[in-house]
Parts: structure tokens; sequence; C-alpha cells
């Protein structure tokens, strides 16, 4: 099966089928070909490639950068997580809003992220392995972050569904400035 993009709310967010074959033998998946990408207007050089395991509950984020903004493709090769990008480009009509997705390992998601983005994600099962690719480069002075919890946001974090009580959290993401916050900083 070849590659497939598709447009979402959110302009240069996109989601992305990637090429899949599976026999007898299991399945094989390729989740990025950069003339493949190219041709649907993924241009990046990725510079970064890192897989994170969570546990249920782990939450990361929302993380930004502002020096070197990386552009991000993502894809679940265990477990389930939701998926929360929030577009923090000042210049862009959807500044403000944010695309969920729901990315359990057996349906092979992949999602792009734009630079300008806010990102962060929650396991919602255990033993989540992540994996991501980034283009430019970290850099630990310039990265800030926005609350998970903004209640002017109402990103809908899918707690209950999934019957996670407590949400394991680092203090550091507790403290982020609300979105609110966030905005009135950026004056």
């Amino acid at each position: 099966m070849p590659f497939e993009f598709k447009e979402t709310k959110i302009d240069g967010l996109l989601l992305i089928k990637p090429h899949l074959f599976s026999d007898n033998r299991g399945f094989y998946k390729k989740y990025y070909e950069k003339n493949i990408f190219a041709e649907n207007g993924i241009n990046h050089e990725f510079t970064e490639s890192s897989d994170l395991y969570s546990k249920k509950g782990a939450l990361r984020g929302l993380h930004y950068q502002t020096v070197d903004a990386q552009a991000k493709l993502i894809h679940v090769i265990s477990g389930i997580l939701f998926d929360v990008a929030l577009d923090l480009r000042k210049d862009s009509p959807t500044f403000g809003q944010y695309h969920t997705e729901l990315m359990d390992a057996a349906e092979n998601k992949v999602i792009f992220i734009p630079e300008g983005f806010a990102h962060g994600f929650i396991a919602l099962t255990d033993n989540v392995i992540f994996s991501y690719q980034c283009s430019g480069k970290y850099v630990p002075e310039a990265c800030g972050g926005i609350r998970w919890n903004s209640p002017e946001l109402s990103i809908p974090w899918p707690l209950d569904k999934y019957n996670i009580k407590e949400v394991i959290i680092t203090e550091k993401d507790k403290s982020w400035p609300t979105f609110t916050e966030y905005t009135g900083r950026q004056r």
C-alpha cells in the first residue's frame, strides 16, 4: 500500500498513512521517504531521531522551541497515546487552535507537525513506545511550554475513558504558563 497524505484543519499539519506491506511473516512499514514527502510539500531535513518509552498516564508537554524551531514526524511503535499539536505561529489563521489524534500502534498512523507548534502527548496504555524525527537542532535554552490543562484551551484529554487516575508529569511541565499567560507574554 503506497503512502497517503491527508490534510487537517490546521495548515501544514498532515496525517500520513505509511507504506505498508503485510504477509504471513508479519509486515514491513516505511514511514518516511524523502522524495515522496517532498512531492507532498514536506521538504524538511530531519536531523534527529528519538524514541520515548512511557508508562500509562505519563504526560509530556506541551513543549515548543523558539530558536531553530523543529518540525516533527511522529508515530507510535507500541501502545496507544493521545497526541496534541497546538499552533503557535503568530501569523497563522489557526493560531491557538490544536489538533488531537489518538495514535494506536496497530493503526500505523504518522503525523507531520511543522515548525511553530507546541507539542505534547499522554500514554494511554502501558509500555508506549513513541518515535519521532525532528528537523533543526535541539536548543535546550530556547525551550518553553504551555500548561497541558490550560482551561481556555479545553483540550479533551481522554483520562476517564482510559481509566487514568493520576497523570505522571514533571514539576516543570506542571509549571508552564497557561495559554492566556503565554499569549500575554508574547505582546
